[in-house]
């Protein structure tokens, strides 16, 4: 495929050189274990900015559409990728070209994959030198970018040019430190708040009451584990909603995708929560350089009043300590039940670079407002859960105890 643009920019220190290239996912393919070692040496060692998660979204999302994929080399030698995909989009009727990086909501967070680079502002503005001479473009959307991401120093570099950008929270996941953890079988011990603690050991002593309570870890991608996960999801108000993994024909293929590689590389983690022959609960999750990335949940909603979500999480801990895990990371929004376990958070947000002029003016201008309405939205939801919260506990206080409103039905 032809080059687009190269542009040079020499710290005292390396010369580096950018290229825009447009391509297809098998470029991809064939630069899987330069692009791997490049994950492996800094920030970007995590399974969502690993060659295989990039293809699998492509393939899955956007199959047959091109790619411009940005790199930047020091004498050959791979130092940055940024994948980005071409869109025609409109806003309040006004027709714009965006480049978006190669992500969404399944790709759980995005940015520039580098290595652990002493001068990342060179990097930075080595890849924008090359991408503001591409023509045809209004706007440069990456989302879900994390905290002190490498898209940050980016914008800072379009910024020193006169371009606008801005930056809009999109998410905060939270995460569970379990560095320092000691192995035990009480689980509930990893649950923030007392009343809750109780609630899971209750719960648990109640299922085992029918029989043996089990934890399964499987570690490779078998199947008919796969798609045990997979009608558990559907059995419930996701199938439903239609936003299970099963009824969607691309997000299917993702999931499969990213199991399959996941299995070739040794990081795969299923876990199933098990009542003798029956399955409660099921995640479809990663542990990739000791952490835990839980990436899908089902449970059984006929189970729903012993919150086997809950039971999961908590033995999935467990399981994590023991095997010497270093961080359960929840991914995603920020939600009541996951604040049960977790209270640290990390924030992710869409970064945003438009074109000097009118136009670019004006999109700032309406991203901008857009995510204030969502910002004051989400305000005024939460506030809204935390008065019926207060009216359910007033009329739960006239026929039941304090302490048993207050437990919740969390993930069940």
């Amino acid at each position: 495929m032809p080059v687009l643009t190269k542009g040079k920019i020499a710290p005292s220190w390396q010369e580096l050189t950018a290229n825009g290239e447009w391509c297809t996912a098998d470029w991809i393919e064939d630069h899987a274990e330069e692009w791997r070692e490049l994950c492996k040496e800094g920030p970007c060692d995590q399974p969502f900015f690993r060659p295989e998660w990039i293809a699998a979204y492509l393939r899955a999302f956007a199959p047959g559409q091109p790619i411009l994929m940005i790199t930047v080399r020091e004498s050959g030698r791979l130092r940055a990728v940024l994948p980005l995909l071409k869109e025609r989009s409109y806003a309040y009727a006004l027709p714009f070209t965006k480049l978006r990086g190669a992500a969404n909501v399944h790709s759980c967070r995005f940015d520039v994959v580098l290595g652990n680079e002493p001068d990342r502002e060179a990097i930075s503005r080595a890849i924008w030198g090359c991408l503001k001479n591409l023509p045809g473009w209004d706007m440069v959307e990456l989302p879900d970018v994390p905290a002190g991401g490498a898209a940050e120093q980016l914008m800072v570099a379009a910024e020193d040019d006169g371009f606008f950008s801005c930056r809009c929270e999109s998410m905060r996941s939270l995460y569970r430190d379990l560095r320092g953890q000691i192995p035990h079988s009480d689980y509930s011990r990893f649950a923030l708040k007392s009343h809750f603690r109780y609630s899971v050991r209750r719960r648990r002593r109640r299922l085992e009451e029918n029989g043996p309570l089990s934890l399964r870890s499987v570690r490779e991608a078998n199947p008919s584990c796969l798609q045990r996960l997979y009608d558990l999801e559907r059995s419930g108000w996701k199938g439903k909603k239609r936003s299970a993994i099963a009824c969607s024909k691309e997000v299917h293929q993702f999931y499969d995708s990213i199991a399959k590689f996941a299995d070739v590389d040794g990081y795969l983690s299923l876990y199933f929560l098990e009542l003798g022959n029956s399955t409660l609960a099921a995640h479809l999750g990663l542990t990739y350089r000791h952490r835990y990335y839980p990436l899908k949940i089902a449970y059984d909603e006929a189970y729903s009043k012993c919150a086997p979500g809950h039971l999961l999480v908590g033995a999935i801990l467990e399981d994590c300590v023991r095997q010497g895990v270093a961080e359960f990371d929840f991914l995603g929004q920020w939600a009541d039940w996951k604040a049960e376990w977790a209270s640290e958070v990390r924030p992710h947000a869409y970064c945003y670079i438009f074109r000097k002029g009118p136009l670019g003016r004006i999109l700032r201008g309406i991203i901008q407002q857009r995510h204030n309405v969502w910002l004051n939205v989400r305000r005024v939801g939460h506030r809204l859960v935390l008065v019926k919260r207060c009216y359910a506990s007033k009329i739960g206080n006239r026929h039941t105890t304090g302490s048993q409103v207050r437990r919740g039905r969390g993930i069940e």
